[in-house]
């Protein structure tokens, strides 16, 4: 796989989180040269990863988010992929959470998606190729009680990549979600603290919880070419879902 993806530049938002920073590692082991962003990347993350460039982007503002697009296109003319991976840790009981819990994840994922997709596209446009892959979650279709905001949120990203899949492929762009379960990481440790003693604790099929290098290689899958015939598509990457009892 080390040369699946070489001479290609791919942008993964997101960077200093678990995924994404899994994601970069991944990608860029496997040949593509990696603009990892965020509001601040720790470069030590990457020091074994000499094809990661790091980005300081703040996926809130849209200002921040096209100024970087630009210095990528300046940088190096092209751009094959795309990884929106942002998340906030926002739990709690639906009647306690505020209007600005809810807007923060709103602004953060489901525009922090959008804005560098939207920013992207018209290259990929241009290029007659690209694809995008935003990271959801399993809560879009099976949201925990004390998850609304996120739950729906990846709700809202993978009708979102439903609909631009479909826009665009005949412009041969791709765009796709992978919808993680239990992935250890410390959102998974927050929200694993934020669960009810009442609920059930098996919480996925396969023994779990996954790892981020699980989430990197589903996301690696469908940006490469052997997922040329996938788009508006979601992955779920969750162990299988919690089992029967």
């Amino acid at each position: 796989m080390s040369s699946t993806f070489k001479d290609q530049v791919v942008w993964v938002t997101g960077a200093s989180g678990a995924l994404g920073a899994a994601t970069a590692r991944t990608l860029a082991d496997a040949g593509a040269t990696v603009v990892a962003s965020s509001r601040s990347v720790d470069e030590r993350l990457f020091a074994a990863s000499p094809n990661v460039v790091p980005l300081k982007v703040d996926v809130t503002d849209d200002k921040s988010v096209k100024a970087a697009f630009a210095q990528i296109e300046e940088r190096f003319g092209r751009l094959d992929g795309l990884v929106t991976s942002t998340n906030v840790s926002t739990f709690g009981d639906f009647l306690e959470l505020t209007d600005d819990d809810w807007q923060s994840v709103i602004d953060a994922k489901l525009l922090g998606s959008v804005r560098p997709i939207r920013a992207a596209l018209p290259l990929f446009i241009k290029q007659g190729r690209g694809a995008i892959v935003a990271i959801s979650g399993r809560g879009g279709i099976a949201p925990p009680p004390n998850h609304f905001p996120g739950s729906s949120v990846n709700a809202a990203i993978d009708l979102l990549v439903q609909g631009l899949g479909r826009r665009y492929g005949p412009q041969g762009v791709r765009v796709n979600a992978v919808a993680p379960g239990p992935i250890r990481s410390p959102r998974f440790d927050a929200l694993a603290g934020a669960q009810s003693q009442n609920e059930p604790t098996r919480l996925t099929a396969l023994e779990g919880p996954g790892t981020p290098e699980d989430v990197a290689a589903a996301v690696a899958y469908l940006l490469s070419d052997d997922a040329r015939f996938v788009t508006g598509s979601r992955l779920y990457v969750d162990g299988g879902g919690p089992p029967y009892a």
